[in-house]
């Protein structure tokens, strides 16, 4: 007997789409920023610790860059759709996220 992939199914914009998440590997973040040229955006994530310390050590804080992720203008701008409507539905199920 062979294990099957884990896959789910959706519809987006009348397009079906599987998702494989057989090879899918999880990291924990709890910063990120994204800079972009003109072909390119460059979404960072890692962490910081920056509880720990004094408040003279808190005036400059280090930040462990962990994982870039690039992508198209296009993919980007989808990524920022998704992520606008996943907070909004966050919020209005458990409050609003003061940033």
């Amino acid at each position: 007997m062979t294990d099957k992939p884990a896959k789910a199914t959706g519809t987006i914009n009348g397009v079906k789409i599987s998702w494989d998440d057989s090879e899918m590997v999880s990291h924990y973040a709890n910063i990120g920023t994204a800079t972009a040229n003109r072909e390119e955006f460059f979404l960072l994530f890692g962490t910081h610790q920056h509880w720990r310390g004094t408040m003279d050590d808190k005036k400059e804080i280090e930040v462990k860059l962990a994982n870039r992720i690039v992508m198209s203008p296009y993919a980007a701008k989808r990524l920022a759709v998704i992520l606008t409507q996943s907070i909004k539905a966050y919020e209005e199920q458990f409050g609003k996220i003061e940033a």
